[in-house]
């Protein structure tokens, strides 16, 4: 049985399960002295395993500045201002309502007495609760010299018009009492930060950066998957298991998933089961056959489902096919910017872009924020059959153009004459 270090159900808290990013980690770095932080971006992009890191980060692990921090995550059932408050709270206080005492335990323990913020707390205002506890004489006993305390809430987006609220309060009040050293950094699935806006035009000025996290960079995409394969070889060696990795395979998984970090961990983790299951010594495009049409309906069923959703409701469904009518035939997609804006004009692609379908590749290119979208709405569509759109994608790299269904079907790249060595001539998918 092959180990198997793929996590996508798993958020990359540990510093050895984290990948890239360093351009977001530093830009947070520098961000997080000047004000708080918003990172926002497509489910499964990272935004969670970014939060974490950039917690690890400016607690000391790789940083010059210090700080503590909590986390509180986000829910529905967050509806008001004190909810919110009590959210936080309960990430780091503890309240002795008998003894009018709190405890709060921010790496070390501190216990202090206030009959008021009891009282605020019994009586379910939270935020009052909270904002006594964040005073200066409790913070100046708290921070150590220029240390911050970093208030983190990942899910903003299940409840953003209560967390602005939050936000601008507490923010103010700190500042008013001279305690300078408290940021907030949030992180949620876009557009939550134009809903905060929308409540509250203001909370802007209290945001020194708002991150929109793109998907991976290809060579961060490939260390990925390259680091962890080698993990799977490593512990298939000392359990006496000859296995070898086809390097078209490592290629294909980083071009298929676009350098979308879900993806990149539910194509590797499917890659390794499947070997599991039907071991030959070889992972190959064949462990990876299946994937798509797992992905599109079962692993990320809902996300598919919930986006093409929502592109029916706003009446931009069509509007995207026809922007895949004109997209490159590869994968990752690359949709060219001129053409493109001609045929559907700047105000629907900044809807596109805000609403986590497409992302901005160069002055000249779009690309899609998870090219699986592109795979689930050809499934839909049935324009081929599902294998075919699998083998080709798998073996080839290429999708059909949803503009000219079958203008690919007699185009066979390098890569294709690859997959027809002796060692394939069995391929119930073989041309010949």
């Amino acid at each position: 049985m092959l180990c198997n270090p793929f996590t996508p159900s798993e958020i990359a808290s540990h510093p050895d399960d984290f990948f890239g990013r360093l351009q977001e980690l530093h830009v947070t770095e520098r961000s997080i002295m000047q004000g708080s932080v918003a990172i926002q971006g497509a489910v499964g992009i990272g935004k969670s395993s970014l939060l974490a890191q950039v917690r690890l980060m400016m607690e000391g692990f790789g940083s010059r500045h210090k700080s503590i921090s909590v986390i509180a995550v986000g829910n529905k059932d967050i509806k008001t201002v004190d909810e919110a408050a009590r959210l936080l709270l309960e990430s780091f206080v503890h309240i002795d309502e008998t003894c009018n005492k709190f405890k709060i335990s921010l790496g070390k323990v501190f216990e202090m007495e206030s009959s008021e913020v009891c009282r605020h707390f019994a009586s379910g205002r939270h935020l009052a609760a909270l904002k006594l506890i964040l005073e200066k004489k409790n913070m100046d006993m708290i921070l150590e010299d220029n240390e911050y305390l970093i208030l983190a809430i990942d899910e903003a987006d299940k409840c953003p018009i209560p967390l602005a609220k939050l936000i601008r309060d507490i923010t103010t009040h700190v500042q008013h009492v001279g305690v300078k050293k408290v940021r907030f950094i949030v992180a949620g699935v876009s557009p939550y930060f134009q809903a905060m806006v929308n409540e509250d035009v203001g909370i802007n000025r209290f945001f020194y950066k708002v991150i929109d996290l793109p998907p991976m960079k290809n060579e961060e995409a490939t260390d990925l998957v390259e680091s962890k394969l080698m993990k799977v070889i490593g512990d298939a060696e000392e359990n006496g298991i000859r296995l070898e990795i086809d390097p078209v395979v490592v290629e294909r998984i980083v071009a298929l998933s676009g350098g979308h970090p879900h993806i990149l961990q539910l194509l590797g983790s499917h890659l390794v089961e499947h070997e599991n299951d039907d071991p030959d010594g070889i992972m190959n495009y064949r462990d990876l056959f299946t994937s798509l049409r797992t992905i599109c309906y079962e692993d990320r069923a809902h996300v598919y489902s919930s986006t093409i959703h929502t592109l029916e409701l706003y009446n931009k469904l069509d509007t995207l096919k026809e922007l895949l009518r004109i997209a490159s035939s590869t994968v990752p997609t690359r949709i060219d910017r001129e053409r493109a804006v001609q045929i559907v004009g700047h105000e629907v692609f900044e809807w596109f872009v805000a609403h986590n379908i497409l992302i901005v590749v160069s002055p000249s290119e779009y690309g899609l924020m998870d090219e699986f979208l592109r795979v689930r709405i050809l499934m839909d569509e049935e324009l081929e059959e599902s294998n075919n759109i699998e083998m080709r994608l798998i073996r080839q790299g290429k999708i059909l153009s949803l503009e000219d269904p079958n203008g690919l079907l007699d185009e066979y790249g390098s890569e294709e004459r690859y997959y027809r060595r002796d060692r394939y001539d069995d391929d119930p998918y073989d041309d010949d």
